[in-house]
């Protein structure tokens, strides 16, 4: 889909997600941004907000109605969708001994079902050139102690992604995810005071990724997963120093 396209944007009240709405509003794009957060999506609105060209919308895309909902005002405000820019997601570390059911139950419904939720109510709308973007982590492929929950509802969602894929190519829709880790926001430095985030991802750079999935440029992906991960890397004792310095 050429500049200037028409996108919905889920969680947009979330963390990471400011970055990426406010480079697509830039470049043109009309954005429709949904999300739970009432008084976020008025921050959002008055800071990028222009009718009929950047507006919001309450709504909780983890349910059909809400999905559906979201979809249907798109096509309202802007006569028209172009595509998916999907970043609900939740996170949860634990053991499996001290995870409970209703934590499983929430991470494939925030990470994994909200996505097809999501996806089952613009694909009705879009035409050739339609941009679905998704967001996984590498924790997907490489499940680490703790997080089997997250990891597991991430890697539903890139399976999912890539089957995906295969149905609309054919239609010139495009489905491609970004694998990112860690994201260096005020708000993750406030939760874990600890953690080194020179190794974190910038959500600028995430931004600019999206910008590149929902762009031309991108015409030739479909079902790929781009990964935005700054410096972070798996390290292990017995690899030895990870650095040439």
């Amino acid at each position: 889909m050429s500049e200037g396209g028409s996108y919905l944007i889920t969680g947009a009240t979330g963390p990471v997600a400011e970055a990426t709405i406010a480079l697509l509003a830039k470049r043109g794009d009309m954005l429709l941004l949904t999300g739970r957060n009432e008084e976020r999506l008025a921050e959002l609105y008055r800071i990028y907000g222009a009718p009929g060209r950047v507006e919001t919308l309450a709504a909780d895309v983890t349910t059909g109605e809400g999905a559906r909902a979201a979809a249907e005002a798109a096509i309202s405000q802007f006569g028209r969708l172009d595509g998916l820019v999907h970043m609900v997601g939740g996170f949860h570390a634990g053991p499996v001994a001290l995870t409970e059911d209703a934590d499983y139950e929430r991470l494939m419904r925030v990470n994994f079902l909200s996505a097809v939720k999501a996806t089952r109510a613009v694909l009705p709308h879009l035409r050739s050139g339609g941009r679905l973007v998704f967001f996984g982590s590498p924790l997907a492929a490489e499940p680490l102690a703790a997080l089997g929950g997250y990891a597991a509802s991430k890697a539903a969602l890139i399976t999912w992604m890539r089957s995906l894929s295969h149905e609309v190519k054919h239609r010139g829709i495009h489905a491609n995810a970004v694998i990112l880790t860690m994201a260096d926001t005020p708000q993750a430095r406030k939760e874990r005071p600890h953690v080194d985030f020179t190794q974190a991802v910038s959500p600028d750079l995430v931004a600019r990724v999206v910008a590149f999935l929902t762009g031309t440029a991108s015409d030739g992906l479909y079902g790929s997963l781009v990964p935005v991960m700054g410096l972070f890397g798996f390290s292990s004792a017995l690899a030895g120093p990870g650095r040439a310095d």
